[in-house]
C-alpha cells in the first residue's frame, strides 16, 4: 500500500510539472499572437509558429502520459472493485450457510461437489458463488457382536475403553466391548429377558441402570466392578417399544415409558424411587428415544412412524416441539449428543438415514448413510472426539463406528477475472476462516 501511494504521488508530481510546462507554453503563444496582431511587419509570426511547434512536441508526450495515467487509474479502480465484489460473495456464502438450512442441507448432502448460489451484483460486477462441503469422516465396520441384536438392544459408554451392550431379542445377554481391542466379551446375564423398550444408561462410576422393557416394569442396576446385577424398584408401569432412558447427571434418571403411552418418569438414584412427570406431547412407540443435551434439556424422538421431535425442560417440567425430523422415525430410531451442540440420529424404520441436528439453529442435515438398513434393536452412543458407535439391530450382529468430519467448507467467489477461494470451519454459529486465497 505504501509503494502504491508513493507511485501515485510521483505520478501526481510529474503531472503537475507537465501542466506547468504547457501553461507556460500556452502563455508564450498567447503573447506572441498579441504581438502579431499589433505588428503588421510579420516579424513575430515565425516566432509564434516556433512556439506552437515546440508546444506540439511537448503536448504529444504529455497527452500520452495523461492518457496512460488515467487508464492505469481506471484499471486499478476496477481491480479494487472486483476484489470487493468477490469478498462480498464469500461473505454472502458464509451467511447462507449459517442462516439458510435448505442451502446448508444441499451442501452437506453433496460432499465434494460445489453447490452454486444465485449470482449477485456488487460494484457493477456480477459475482458467481459456490460452496462445497470438504468434511472428512464416515462409517467403518467393526467386529460383529457375538449374536444377533433385535428389540431391546441398547448401548452405553462409561468412558475410556468401555462400551456396554444389551442384546435384546428376548434374551438376558449382556456384553462388554473394548474400543482399543475391537473385541466383545460376555458378562453376567441380566436378571430377566430384555425385549422392546429395553434401555441402558451409564451414570458414571461403578453403576449402569437398565429398563427391561418386554412389556414388563422391571428396572435393574449393574455393578461393573463385581459383574453383578441387582433389581431396583419397579417402574410405575409396564415398559414397551419406545422405552428409553437419559441421565442428566446428579441424582436423577429420566425415562419414557413407550408402549404406545405418553408417560414420562423420573427415578431418584439415592431414594430408589420413581416419580411421574409431565406426559410427553403424544403417544410414544417403537423408535422412541431420549438424549441429554447438556444444561437443562433432554431431547426426544416420539417414534411411532412420525417425524415428531421434542425438547424437555428439566427445571420447568415441560415439553416443547422442535423442528420435525427429515423423515418418519420408527423401530431402531436412536439419538446421541456430541457435547458440542449437535445431536446425531439414526432414523431406523428399515432405512439407512443418518442425521445431525444443530440445536442452536434448530435444523437437521443429512450425514453419510449407515452401511446397512437399521431397525429394531439399533442403538447409538458417543465416545468423544467426534466418534460414535452403533448397533444395527434388525436381527443382525453388525456393529459400526462413525467418525464425524468437521463442518468445513470451501467457498469460491468470482467477480470479473478476480477469484477468491476460502476454506472455513463452522461450529454452531461460530465461523473460523482457515484460508483466504486471492487469484
Amino acid at each position: 500500500m505504501k509503494d502504491r501511494l508513493g507511485t501515485a504521488g510521483r505520478k501526481k508530481e510529474r503531472l503537475s510539472a507537465s501542466i506547468d510546462v504547457i501553461t507556460n507554453v500556452c502563455w508564450r503563444v498567447r503573447r506572441s499572437l498579441r504581438r502579431v496582431h499589433r505588428s503588421e511587419s510579420g516579424k513575430t509570426l515565425p516566432a509564434a509558429l516556433w512556439v506552437l511547434a515546440i508546444g506540439a512536441i511537448l503536448m504529444g508526450p504529455f497527452l500520452s502520459h495523461v492518457s496512460t495515467s488515467l487508464l492505469a487509474g481506471l484499471d486499478l479502480g476496477d481491480k479494487q472493485r472486483a476484489q470487493y465484489a468477490a469478498d462480498a460473495g464469500v461473505e454472502f456464502a458464509i451467511w447462507k450457510l449459517l442462516n439458510d438450512p435448505t442451502y446448508r442441507t444441499l451442501v452437506d448432502s453433496s460432499p465434494g461437489s460445489p453447490v452454486g448460489l444465485p449470482s449477485i451484483a456488487v460494484n457493477q460486477f456480477v459475482t458467481s458463488i459456490s460452496a462445497e462441503s470438504i468434511s472428512s469422516g464416515g462409517w467403518s465396520v467393526m467386529a460383529n457382536a457375538p449374536a444377533t441384536v433385535s428389540s431391546g438392544g441398547a448401548l452405553c459408554y462409561t468412558g475410556g475403553d468401555d462400551i456396554y451392550a444389551l442384546r435384546g431379542n428376548n434374551s438376558r445377554t449382556f456384553w462388554h466391548y473394548s474400543i482399543s481391542g475391537n473385541s466383545w466379551v460376555s458378562l453376567a446375564n441380566a436378571p430377566g429377558t430384555i425385549g422392546a423398550g429395553g434401555s441402558l444408561v451409564c451414570t458414571g462410576g461403578d453403576y449402569i441402570y437398565a429398563l427391561r422393557g418386554n412389556n414388563q416394569d422391571d428396572f435393574y442396576r449393574y455393578q461393573i466392578s463385581s459383574d453383578n446385577w441387582r433389581t431396583m424398584e419397579q417402574a410405575p408401569a409396564r415398559i414397551g417399544a419406545g422405552g428409553a432412558l437419559a441421565y442428566p447427571g446428579g441424582d436423577d434418571i429420566y425415562a419414557l415409558r413407550g408402549n404406545n403411552q405418553r408417560s414420562f418418569y423420573r427415578y431418584s438414584i439415592s431414594r430408589d424411587r420413581w416419580y411421574s412427570m409431565r406426559n410427553a406431547p403424544s403417544r410414544v412407540r417403537e423408535g422412541g428415544a431420549l438424549v441429554y443435551t447438556g444444561g437443562n434439556e433432554i431431547h426426544a424422538f416420539r417414534g411411532r412412524n412420525s417425524t415428531n421431535f421434542w425438547r424437555y425442560s428439566i427445571s420447568a417440567n415441560r415439553w416443547y416441539s422442535e423442528t420435525a425430523a427429515p423423515d418418519r422415525v420408527r423401530g431402531g430410531g436412536a439419538l446421541a449428543y456430541d457435547q458440542g451442540g449437535f445431536i446425531y440420529a439414526l432414523r431406523g424404520n428399515n432405512a439407512t438415514d443418518f442425521w445431525r441436528y444443530d440445536i442452536s439453529a434448530s435444523s437437521w442435515s443429512p450425514q453419510p448413510a449407515v452401511p446397512a438398513t437399521i431397525s429394531d434393536g439399533a442403538a447409538l452412543v458417543y465416545t468423544g472426539g467426534g466418534v460414535f458407535y452403533a448397533l444395527r439391530g434388525n436381527n443382525q450382529p453388525h456393529f459400526g463406528r462413525y467418525e464425524a468430519g468437521g463442518s468445513q467448507y470451501e467457498i469460491v467467489a468470482q467477480a470479473d477475472d478476480f477469484t477468491i477461494t476460502s476454506v472455513i470451519d463452522i461450529a454452531g454459529m461460530n465461523v473460523t476462516v482457515l484460508s483466504w486465497d486471492i487469484d
